[in-house]
């Protein structure tokens, strides 16, 4: 005989008066509103305000790595900085959201990465400089000669010493911009993060340090060394496309000019 359940069966004369009321099923709403506020904590409480303070402070560093950017000559020069340091704040932003909400939910945060050890080797340590070796045995060099070549090559190493330095400086400030916003949204996960959580943590910033650096070069070379002036009536994105599209044009006549001499 099954056995009566004042209780449950009130549970779900309530469903079947709301159902009615409501026009849909009371469990799939619930589910809705579960999914849109896990949304709306991940995205508008976390990706956004992460992303706005993180642009804020990326055009700061900006300014600071590349001072000849200002004073500011057109308006348009500070709307492109803003922009860059936008894509590359939101990049960041999506990638650390994820990445805690994986965390914190159990979930396989390294989905995507095929190459993992590759990863770690390209953007978790910082710049080394490396002396070419000399294979003596295979060079068929006098000695004048090869004191030039032996020269050639140190000069290099220590051209690379020193430009590698301040490429690591640079990216350390970068880092660190970014590790107090961490500090900020996310404090409390990060004092439980594993030794492989922290190292797939540098995986994803030392990444987007490299999304800002590529940035920097463009504003620098375009704005600070070419010195625009005359407003292209483009956004930056769309800007870096047309150039792009413009170098592959001149390039593909170069090689029909080469082809046509031959």
């Amino acid at each position: 005989m099954e056995e009566h359940n004042p209780e449950e069966e009130e549970k779900n004369e309530s469903k079947e008066r709301l159902r009615e009321q409501l026009g849909v099923d009371p469990d799939r709403l619930l589910d809705t509103v579960e999914t849109f506020m896990k949304l709306y904590r991940k995205h508008v409480l976390l990706q956004f305000p992460l992303t706005a303070d993180l642009k804020v402070k990326l055009k700061e560093l900006f300014e600071k790595q590349y001072p000849a950017i200002k004073p500011y000559i057109q308006i348009w020069h500070v709307n492109w900085v803003f922009e860059a340091m936008e894509g590359v704040a939101n990049l960041v932003s999506i990638r650390l959201v994820n990445f805690f909400d994986d965390v914190e939910n159990g979930q396989n945060f390294k989905e995507g990465f095929d190459d993992y050890n590759k990863c770690v080797e390209s953007f978790t340590k910082p710049y080394e400089a490396r002396k070419t070796v000399i294979e003596y045995d295979k060079l068929k060099l006098n000695a004048e000669q090869l004191r030039i070549y032996e020269q050639v090559i140190e000069e290099a190493y220590q051209e690379d010493l020193i430009g590698f330095e301040q490429l690591n400086r640079e990216r350390n400030e970068f880092l660190n911009v970014v590790y107090l916003q961490v500090l900020r949204y996310f404090g409390e996960l990060t004092e439980t993060l594993t030794p492989e959580q922290w190292l797939h943590y540098d995986i994803l910033v030392g990444m987007s340090w490299e999304d800002y650096f590529d940035d920097c070069k463009e504003l620098n070379y375009y704005l600070i060394k070419k010195n625009m002036q005359e407003y292209p009536g483009l956004d930056y994105y769309n800007f870096l496309l047309k150039e792009s599209e413009k170098h592959r044009e001149e390039f593909a006549r170069e090689r029909e000019l080469k082809a046509n001499e031959s």
